[in-house]
């Protein structure tokens, strides 16, 4: 006799609106992502036997109803959308649409092992929101320093005008991050521990405590992997194939990136040295650089576990 499988809730969240289906039903709502609609929410999730709850992350637009279904009691677990989308189509199923997510999620919630419930950190999810904030905003300065170069003369003073606003803008939420980190002593610690490594300064330090808070508590493997510098096979019976990276935290992988080319590039170190010997064994520029920043999270990681600062000493 087969174990029957556990029955669970799928959201798919969007700005608007919050599409919930219960899996291995064709029963679907759709409520909007305000107060009233995560009332209801509860009221329907409440009539029906369930204990889990999947959502996928959407950019934040699924914090509002993970932290209401965490305080009513519900195990809530947040997917990365991929796979979720890998899971659909093993099952065959190509269509795509806010209720279809919805089922498909709950289905994927069902099936996926039980993790434990989420731990809200409202500090942590701030910070990382201040450090994207900034991040798109020095991507929206260096576009315009760009455009100022080749714009016409005429031109020149508008754009200065808003490469400046930018500048003090971005002085702003620097200034928001620093206080944020000195009033939290797990975050200044942890920053100060990675600013000793060669590359990291203040805002990518501050970017991996608020988009990494596994690191130190994770195998080396597994940290590469959320990162997204971890080698994945390609290989099929006599063919074998160039690793690639895939996944991962696209915003910590951009910070740690440019880090990781500093220490590689311009600093004295382990890091620099493990570079050299790759590029000397005929490894590309950028090959290089992704085994070099694997590296630097692996063992950003293991200083982390172990309560220690940077060390220089080689490996064995």
């Amino acid at each position: 006799m087969m174990a029957q499988i556990e029955r669970a809730v799928g959201i798919d969240c969007g700005k608007k609106s919050l599409d919930v289906a219960l899996s291995h039903s064709k029963d679907i709502i759709r409520v909007t992502n305000d107060a009233a609609g995560l009332q209801e929410l509860l009221g329907w999730v409440g009539t029906h036997d369930v204990r889990r709850v999947g959502l996928e992350a959407t950019g934040g637009y699924e914090r509002r109803a993970r932290d209401e279904l965490t305080k009513a009691g519900y195990a809530v677990q947040v997917f990365d959308p991929s796979r979720v989308r890998y899971f659909a189509k093993a099952k065959g199923r190509r269509a795509k649409s806010d209720p279809i997510d919805a089922a498909v999620i709950a289905e994927f919630t069902a099936f996926t092992p039980e993790t434990d419930a989420v731990a809200i950190d409202s500090a942590r999810e701030e910070l990382a929101g201040l450090v994207r904030t900034r991040a798109g905003l020095a991507d929206r300065r260096a576009d315009l320093v760009k455009m100022r170069a080749t714009a016409v003369e005429a031109a020149w003073p508008d754009l200065d005008a808003l490469i400046e606003h930018h500048n003090v803008t971005i002085l702003s939420i620097e200034a928001k991050i620093k206080s944020r980190v000195a009033a939290n002593a797990k975050f200044g610690k942890t920053a100060d521990a990675l600013q000793t490594a060669p590359g990291i300064g203040f805002v990518t330090a501050v970017s991996i405590v608020a988009m990494l808070p596994e690191l130190g508590h994770l195998a080396g493997g597994k940290i590469s992997a959320l990162v997204g510098v971890a080698p994945f096979d390609r290989d099929s019976g006599q063919f074998h194939g160039q690793r690639h990276i895939a996944g991962g935290r696209a915003d910590l992988r951009k910070a740690l990136y440019m880090a990781t080319m500093v220490a590689a590039t311009r600093t004295k170190g382990v890091i620099n040295e493990f570079y050299r010997r790759l590029i000397a064994a005929g490894k590309k520029p950028k090959v290089a650089l992704v085994a070099c920043m694997r590296k630097m999270a692996v063992r950003l990681n293991a200083m982390l576990a172990s309560g220690s600062t940077w060390q220089e000493q080689p490996e064995r």
